[in-house]
């Protein structure tokens, strides 16, 4: 049996495909041996633009009101909502396990005979509430356990539907965004902060469940939500989340976001620089989010050169978001991009 390659390419979640099978084809096709450990089921449907559908579909909640409505044009132009006079926000039904009972039987057929894992998207609650009440922290905080705790059912639900055999990727882009775009002083407290909310999350979870980070910075339209200097922000929130991560919980790799939207990532190794100080343990797999259609093969060998410098050690590659926003052609260059970027150059 050959040995695994040195460097695998990870798919963050959506893919445009009609289906669950059309997206793990040309996953397969694509990327071949490449591709990660972790395989998402594409996130097709309305599932392609992240937390849009769940936040579109509270409008019909009992306990909430439309204060502001919203096209998703841009981050200004979000639905937003607040609770109803008298009425306290107790209860909340997201679709994780939906989907995942969906896309399982077609997941169970394409990895047959292999040892991949279903990753599942979990948008953090912090994330969830913060968005949902129009990026008002004071409207969010107070309704804060009823994203926590519908989210633990869905995790707990999937972890024994599956025995196991999935991995939660933790989304953070409204962590890292609000990180980004505080004052330098401020920022570790902040990231301790919200690595706590995260951490919590973890610590409910059912033992033996299985993790990855995703800190990125947000993809609307292909727009981020902030564009900071450098990489040290994302390395603060990662080593906040590390440094107590619970046991009986695996951590499975960390996955930095490292373009903006459409903008691609940046040439100047001092926007690398901070990740010199990521406590990451050498059984967690590095991802490097830069692989992106406005570099060229050269340059994107480049970063990730300078990244494995920095970091002491062979990484893995991949966008910096999902692939749900680009067109199928996009999509298929962006692939075709990360697997001669993690192909090259192999010892």
């Amino acid at each position: 049996m050959a040995p695994p390659p040195a460097r695998t390419v990870h798919v963050v979640g959506s893919v445009p495909a009609d289906s669950t099978k059309d997206a793990l084809s040309l996953l397969r096709e694509e990327l071949g041996e490449r591709l990660g450990p972790t395989v998402p089921d594409g996130q097709t449907g309305n599932r392609r633009n992240w937390i849009y559908r769940i936040v579109e579909g509270l409008r019909s909640h009992p306990a909430l009101e439309l204060v502001r409505d919203g096209a998703w044009s841009d981050y200004s132009d979000i639905p937003a909502f607040r609770v109803r006079r008298r009425r306290r926000l107790r209860w909340l039904d997201l679709d994780y396990f939906t989907a995942l009972e969906r896309s399982w039987p077609d997941f169970v057929e394409f990895n047959s005979g292999g040892n991949r894992q279903l990753q599942v998207g979990i948008p953090s609650p912090a994330g969830l509430a913060y968005v949902t009440f129009g990026m008002n922290p004071a409207r969010a905080a107070p309704n804060l356990a009823a994203f926590r705790e519908a989210t633990i059912r869905e995790i707990s639900a999937m972890h024994t539907r599956t025995g196991g055999e999935v991995v939660f990727q933790l989304e953070l882009p409204i962590e890292l965004a609000t990180i980004s775009r505080l004052p330098l002083g401020a920022r570790g407290l902040v990231a301790t902060r919200l690595a706590s909310e995260v951490l919590r999350l973890v610590q409910t979870a059912p033992r033996g469940a299985r993790f990855g980070l995703h800190v990125c910075l947000g993809d609307l339209n292909q727009r981020a939500l902030a564009n900071p200097q450098n990489t040290g922000p994302a390395v603060l929130l990662a080593n906040a989340i590390m440094a107590d991560w619970p046991p009986g919980r695996s951590l499975e790799y960390v996955h930095v976001g490292l373009a903006a939207g459409s903008e691609p990532p940046a040439l100047d190794p001092d926007y690398y620089a901070p990740l010199k100080t990521l406590w990451i343990p050498p059984e967690v797999r590095f991802i490097g989010g830069f692989i992106h259609e406005r570099r060229s093969v050269e340059e994107l060998l480049m970063i990730r050169d300078e990244l494995e410098h920095i970091l002491e050690r062979n990484i893995d590659v991949a966008a910096s978001c999902g692939l749900g926003r680009r067109d199928s052609n996009a999509a298929r260059q962006n692939l075709q991009l990360a697997r001669v970027v993690a192909e090259k150059g192999e010892n």
